[in-house]
């Protein structure tokens, strides 16, 4: 093996590599992930005796290498996942959009099919036939195909097999486990009555055709792709929306991530929102009634908004704009004076009403709105990662704060957000690490005291939580007692304060 000395990789080197990567996969790897990629090119160079990089480009191009760029891939990229990662789309699945089909199609030829597009190990496309088995009770004389795909081969084969440890079920209900997979030591194996509606295919998004269900029904009723398009170009996003949309059925609905969502990159589609989720329909369909509706800014974009349409206009109304402004909150900052919403400054007002009455699907739809109009509006990225966080979606609500301080590096609410997911994951180095950037940028964050002193009791380091508890407490005047501060939600300075002076009386 040659030592890592001989081989020299230049910038232009990994440029190439990543470009290549792109072509092949629709993936771009940011500039920030070069050291990732330069280790991965490193190894794979030394693996396969290759003396130089321009001696690996001809190899990398051949039959023989495209099966070695699988395994890169796998390494480059992450599969991590869980069954029933993401349930706000699942309650929708169950609630809405499944129920709706199975009554369009009990009478007629009783077939669905779902294609899940980057499904890696299988939880996904498993947790989708384990949903459809409850919904339908007996899938007897139905036909039902559910397809995942995958560009990673190493990852499908782990899927085929159905084979998943206890990590792989976290927040999962044990009878789900026990009704759906057989038990083996540390293993758990899906069932055979599962397994059957499902299939699993290689397949390239970007250069391949879609596959086609079983059934013979050429259209998807249900297109799941989510955090993948994360990885792409927002023209390669485009091009693979325009595909979804030619396989989707007309009443079919495509569900992204949480941090997928766009006006620009599915402006083909008409975005359906629901009180946990949003989606994407050729056409918008009401599923309470079966009714058509139209598309947004229509008020009837769901039940709830029309029931209470009249009173919240009221209540907007009431509204003193002045209010929404970043003198507002103590701690928190919902319109940034940097930040241009292009006239849509009521729509910003409508989203923070939206959320103050805990709409939070409506409040994602207008926050959205302004971010496909004025994508540098640090605010509005904020408040979908404070949303998003809330709701316990922590991806999502990851990317849009990341998002914000790459707007805004002074923008300080993001990185306390940033550090609560953090904090929720375990990651207590890192989750420090954001809340002491956002001191940094403000020493009298009040909160952000606060949350260093949970972080430091966490570490099992009392004194120094207790400094941290001493300085937020000092920091509190009853000058500020009524002001707001973004928690888990809105929570007044004076619930704050009875909470430090528990922390006072237990230390």
């Amino acid at each position: 093996m040659l030592s890592d000395m001989n081989i020299v990789l230049t910038r232009e080197d990994i440029l190439l590599f990543r470009d290549f990567i792109q072509m092949h996969t629709g993936i771009l790897f940011k500039e920030s992930e070069f050291y990732a990629i330069k280790n991965v090119l490193q190894n794979a160079l030394e693996k396969e005796n290759f003396q130089s990089f321009d001696e690996y480009v001809p190899y990398l191009k051949s039959r023989e290498g495209s099966i070695h760029l699988q395994s890169m891939i796998s390494l480059l990229t992450t599969n991590e996942t869980y069954f029933f990662r993401g349930k706000p789309h699942f309650d929708c699945l169950e609630q809405y959009i499944l129920p709706k089909i199975i009554e369009r199609e009990l009478p007629q030829s009783k077939s669905i099919s779902i294609w899940s597009a980057g499904c890696s190990t299988g939880e996904e496309v498993y947790s989708i036939a384990i949903l459809l088995k409850k919904l339908l009770s007996q899938t007897n004389g139905w036909n039902i195909d559910i397809v995942g795909t995958d560009i990673d081969e190493v990852a499908l084969a782990s899927a085929v097999k159905g084979v998943y440890r206890p990590w792989s079920f976290r927040g999962l209900g044990g009878d789900v486990v026990s009704s759906a997979f057989d038990h083996d030591g540390d293993y758990y194996k899906i069932k055979n009555a599962y397994k059957s509606l499902v299939t699993f295919k290689k397949n390239n998004l970007i250069s391949d055709l879609p596959p086609e269900a079983r059934n013979n029904r050429k259209k998807f009723d249900i297109i799941f792709c989510r955090n993948v398009t994360i990885y792409f170009e927002q023209k390669t996003s485009i091009a693979l929306a325009s595909k979804f949309y030619n396989v989707l059925d007309e009443e079919g609905a495509l569900i992204v991530g949480g941090a997928e969502h766009s006006a620009e990159t599915y402006g083909i589609f008409k975005a359906k929102t629901f009180p946990e989720a949003i989606i994407y329909q050729k056409k918008l369909i009401d599923y309470d009634s079966g009714k058509v509706f139209a598309p947004y800014p229509d008020k009837r974009l769901t039940k709830r908004a029309d029931h209470n349409h009249e009173k919240n206009t009221i209540n907007r109304q009431k509204i003193n704009k002045s209010r929404v402004s970043s003198e507002h909150f103590k701690g928190a900052t919902p319109m940034k004076k940097n930040d241009s919403f292009v006239g849509n400054r009521d729509v910003f007002i409508d989203a923070v009403q939206f959320y103050f009455e805990k709409n939070y699907a409506m409040a994602i739809g207008r926050f959205l709105k302004i971010m496909s109009v004025n994508p540098l509006n640090a605010s509005a990225s904020w408040m979908l990662s404070h949303i998003y966080a809330n709701r316990g979606d922590f991806e999502a609500a990851e990317y849009w704060s990341k998002k914000a301080i790459k707007i805004d590096a002074l923008f300080k609410e993001p990185y306390y957000t940033l550090s609560t997911i953090f904090m929720a994951r375990g990651m207590l180095d890192e989750s420090m690490d954001m809340i002491k950037k956002a001191i940094y940028i403000d020493q009298g964050f009040i909160v952000g005291h606060f949350a260093m002193g949970n972080i430091y009791n966490l570490m099992t380091l009392p004194k120094e939580a207790e400094d941290c508890f001493k300085r937020a407490r000092a920091l509190l005047t009853s000058d500020s007692a009524e002001e707001l501060i973004f928690e888990t939600e809105i929570m007044a300075v004076g619930v704050l304060q009875k909470l430090l002076n528990l922390e006072a009386i237990k230390s």
